[in-house]
């Protein structure tokens, strides 16, 4: 079995048939790179709770888990991580970014193609979106 740096819950946040990516700011690792929000699960942390509590601190949204995905492992800049993809519906549009990101976007899943992105985003396909 492949050693993971840790496990990492990912929202993949929905509004009115879009979906938000975030690319990560100079202040962070893979900084550059287009990303769904999310962070390490923290010890006493369900899956759908480290989503929830990521997003609030990454966009200010408020969101609902509509479901959890798959997991599966993504290479980083600092290593090996266990992705645990979680599809969440926003009712709002209105980001308010952190310094992790310097940019937003509010895409179709079919865009990711076209954005240099942090490793090989799976989630969509785990979610079943494409």
């Amino acid at each position: 079995m492949v050693e993971t740096e840790g496990k990492v819950a990912i929202g993949i946040i929905r509004n009115q048939g879009k979906y938000l990516v975030m690319k990560r700011s100079e202040q962070t690792s893979s900084s550059g790179l287009w990303t769904f929000p999310g962070g390490k699960i923290e010890e006493d942390e369900s899956v759908k709770e480290a989503a929830k509590r990521e997003i609030r601190e990454e966009t200010g949204l408020e969101t609902e888990v509509l479901r959890t995905g798959e997991s599966y492992t993504n290479k980083g800049e600092l290593g090996l991580w266990k992705i645990f993809p979680v599809l969440m519906e926003s009712d709002t549009r209105n980001v308010e970014m952190n310094h992790e990101h310097s940019e937003h976007r509010w895409i179709d899943p079919k865009e990711l193609e076209g954005l240099e992105t942090l490793g090989e985003i799976q989630a969509p396909e785990k979610l079943g979106l494409r």
